[in-house]
């Protein structure tokens, strides 16, 4: 609505629109059915010639200017007369639209059902409801939101606003017909496709986090063999261990490591496991009480349990080398 129309509208005393979703009315009660005489009607629907009708509907006494969209009529002895006339750039009602689209978007969480009747509505010109809600609860929780929006217009009873594929269903005997007018179906149609979009982003973050994550594993399976190769006695719990060690290093400088940089992980990684285990050794947990008992401090203690630790990796790691030469580590110092 043009922002001198708008104004004058806001300055009646009482405002009431169609349920069809057509003209502000004036006066109160059903004035879309029959306006009283001095109603005053805002509109952009005027003259509409419907087939099988002798006269056009919302009949004005003089044509509106050139250009003109919108107007304000008074209702007097049958006919509107057009007191004053607005019109709305195209490019304006498509920012507002696509504005209010935006808002929506981002003031609301969109369910599956809201999507699945916005979609039902859109294909068609209007819809029985009994046959959109389908008899689900969800669905009608949606038709209530979407009415509540002003995207979707539902009517029982038809009027001279009412659109005719709406007539027809209602004169098909449905309860109520449910359908998107021009703006409805405009805004509506903008946030379904901002939802479309918004699941394919989604989908394409998830494919690639899948494709991340299977390069990664391949990476791991790869280092593993790696590992193998050096220790083939090793079980692949351990190799599985050390792959996870070396793979943020071998991802960084894109190659695989070599075998002292494999040893030194894999050296690293029992080093931390028999720290954690060997003090419950019987052997080992004997002589810590021993050295506990004569004063020993915790250093001492600790240099202990370590060098402990590094015989039961070097043991290890010389059983997992089998026919193959000795391998070391600068770790074990």
């Amino acid at each position: 609505m043009p922002d001198n129309l708008a104004a004058e509208v806001a300055g009646w005393a009482n405002v009431a629109r169609s349920p069809s979703g057509g003209g502000f009315y004036s006066h109160p009660g059903d004035p879309w059915r029959e306006p009283g005489e001095g109603c005053l009607r805002a509109a952009d629907v005027w003259n509409l010639v419907v087939e099988g009708e002798n006269a056009p509907r919302f009949a004005t006494d003089a044509p509106l200017l050139p250009r003109s969209n919108w107007a304000v009529a008074r209702w007097s002895a049958g006919v509107w007369t057009v007191l004053s006339s607005g019109h709305v750039e195209g490019r304006l009602v498509r920012e507002q639209r696509k504005d209010r689209a935006e808002r929506l978007v981002a003031s609301r969480r969109w369910t599956r059902s809201d999507l699945e009747l916005i979609q039902a509505l859109l294909g068609t010109d209007a819809m029985a409801r009994a046959a959109l809600l389908a008899g689900d609860p969800g669905r009608e929780r949606s038709l209530k939101s979407l009415v509540t929006l002003r995207l979707a217009l539902v009517i029982e009873a038809e009027d001279a606003e009412t659109p005719e594929a709406a007539r027809r269903i209602l004169r098909g005997g449905a309860d109520a017909a449910v359908w998107l007018d021009e703006d409805g179906r405009a805004v509506a149609s903008d946030v379904l496709s901002w939802q479309v979009k918004r699941h394919a982003r989604a989908e394409n973050r998830q494919g690639r986090h899948a494709e991340e994550r299977e390069r990664g594993e391949d990476l791991k399976q790869s280092i593993a063999t790696a590992v193998r190769n050096v220790f083939p006695g090793m079980p692949a719990e351990v190799a599985a261990s050390a792959a996870a060690r070396l793979a943020p290093s071998v991802a960084k400088l894109g190659r695989r490591p070599g075998t002292q940089n494999i040893v030194d992980a894999v050296v690293e990684i029992r080093l931390e496991r028999w720290r954690q285990a060997i003090a419950s050794d019987p052997e080992v947990e004997t002589r810590l009480l021993a050295m506990q008992a004569r004063g020993a401090n915790g250093r001492v203690r600790k240099r202990f349990r370590d060098q402990r630790a590094a015989e039961r990796v070097e043991t290890e790691i010389r059983d997992w080398r089998g026919d193959l030469e000795p391998v070391t580590s600068r770790r074990f110092g």
